[in-house]
């Protein structure tokens, strides 16, 4: 019924909300050093620990007006923005995969991964925001974790395929003609140009630091590149890209119009990869199938 439906994508976007409080934190944590699960969550200025009830995403953040409770300064407009930007994300996916309509327990898993990897992104997104930084633990951390996935999704879908192939009769006759062979090779293709594709990107961003000497881009940027390349898959990895660079110069000229930067002025450049990578990932087939049309 609608309603419930209502009900499950509320649950979803509130959980974002709760999810990206925590990944504010980590993004604050990661940049001083602190521990991630150590200790409470604190006011920048007074440092005093924040009560029970200063700890509710979003609601605490309008009830103290945007203030802490105890000094008054402003707290952080990044607390309700990571809340909101997560719970988005979070409902968007569960909408994009249609998360309530399968009971598959893979859908589950799916959804848990996509969630995962779009978690690293909006700390990637907070960081470089923050302080000009993405932090290599934390792309590192997306590396290995969207590799485990990979690996482990290519061996279940082998298992399954074959052990639903070894139970039919004709799938049997199919087996012994080289069918099942023939879709592992091209899923190991495909996976090929995926990590090809992702290492290209990574070594197209190095050359831009080369050429550039590190003015405007960082290892940083080209470590967050290759990750894209392994989450987006090519091509839409290279669209991907190509969104974040268009998207970042549409804002960076928007900015030199207003008279906020000047042409020497720099701008974080990861949060405009990682805005790419997710419009590639939600809308790219359809954006790219628009595009050939075009061209036909």
């Amino acid at each position: 019924m609608l309603y419930l439906a209502y009900i499950e994508y509320a649950l979803v976007f509130i959980s974002g909300l709760f999810i990206g409080s925590f990944l504010n934190l980590v993004s604050d944590r990661v940049l001083t050093g602190e521990g991630i699960f150590l200790g409470r969550s604190h006011c920048d200025y007074c440092k005093k620990s924040l009560l029970n009830k200063d700890l509710f995403p979003l609601l605490s953040y309008l009830l103290l007006k945007g203030k802490c409770r105890f000094c008054k300064n402003p707290l952080s407009i990044y607390y309700p923005i990571s809340e909101i930007l997560t719970g988005i994300i979070f409902v968007s996916t569960a909408i994009f995969i249609r998360i309530f309509d399968s009971s598959s327990v893979l859908a589950w898993v799916a959804y848990t991964f996509l969630a995962v990897v779009f978690s690293v992104y909006i700390v990637v997104f907070l960081t470089d925001l923050k302080a000009r930084i993405i932090p290599d633990k934390v792309v590192i951390f997306g590396f290995i974790f969207i590799i485990v996935y990979i690996v482990g999704n290519f061996i279940y879908g082998a298992y399954s395929s074959y052990n639903y192939l070894s139970n039919d009769d004709f799938g049997k006759y199919l087996i012994k003609t080289g069918y099942w062979n023939l879709q592992i090779l091209a899923y190991l293709k495909n996976f090929g140009f995926t990590v090809l594709s992702a290492i290209g990107i990574s070594a197209f961003f190095y050359l831009l630091i080369f050429i550039t000497k590190g003015k405007g881009m960082g290892g940083g940027d080209a470590k967050l590149g290759f990750l894209i390349g392994l989450f987006n898959g090519f091509p839409l990895n290279i669209f991907g890209i190509f969104a974040g660079f268009l998207t970042g110069a549409v804002f960076s000229l928007v900015l030199i119009v207003l008279k906020k930067k000047s042409m020497k002025d720099t701008i974080a450049f990861g949060p405009f990869l990682v805005f790419g990578s997710t419009i590639a990932f939600f809308f790219g087939r359809q954006l790219l199938s628009w595009y050939l049309n075009i061209l036909n």
